[in-house]
């Protein structure tokens, strides 16, 4: 199973319903942009942790009771390459609202067949490419548990699983 941009994407919720983590984003000196993401993993369940959490609230440990913690998968490292884009955007996900006017495909690694990223990017580059390189153009979206990446490329990106266990 590997990962895509535009598709369902079950390998992200196979093991945990969460969205991954950015663990590093960086743009080179050659416009190539890399993104560093680990999928996410469920931590122990709170009710087995009880010994550890010092509070006789009854409130609060039933609350947890259902709760657990999400870690990054360091065996699940994906790194995703833009090798050349326009534009690109990292907002903290808790600034950003759905926009129901957009059109996206995709669970995590989103494809925008319209999107107020692309109007916007009309309005501010000066864009000299062909029409040609213009058909290819699309606004990818990568929503993680705290930033959402926007990215506007003429070419898709290459995604590699990496080695595992980088800690």
């Amino acid at each position: 199973m590997m990962l895509e941009f535009g598709s369902e994407n079950k390998e992200i919720t196979e093991k945990c319903p969460n969205a991954p983590f950015i663990l590093s984003i960086s743009d080179n000196s050659d416009n190539e942009l890399i993104i560093v993401i680990a999928l996410p993993k469920r931590g122990e369940n709170a009710d087995d942790l009880d010994a550890g959490i010092n509070n006789d609230n009854p409130d609060f440990k039933k609350m947890l009771l259902n709760s657990y913690p999400i870690y990054e998968d360091t065996n699940r490292v994906y790194e995703i390459r833009f090798e050349s884009y326009i534009i690109y955007q990292c907002r903290n996900e808790s600034y950003t609202y759905w926009q129901e006017d957009e059109v996206r495909k995709g669970n995590y690694l989103i494809i925008f067949e319209k999107s107020n990223f692309l109007d916007y990017y009309e309005k501010v580059i000066f864009d000299f490419d062909s029409d040609e390189w213009k058909i290819d153009r699309k606004h990818y979206g990568i929503y993680t548990e705290n930033h959402i990446i926007d990215v506007i490329s003429n070419k898709p990106p290459i995604i590699t699983k990496l080695n595992s266990d980088l800690s």
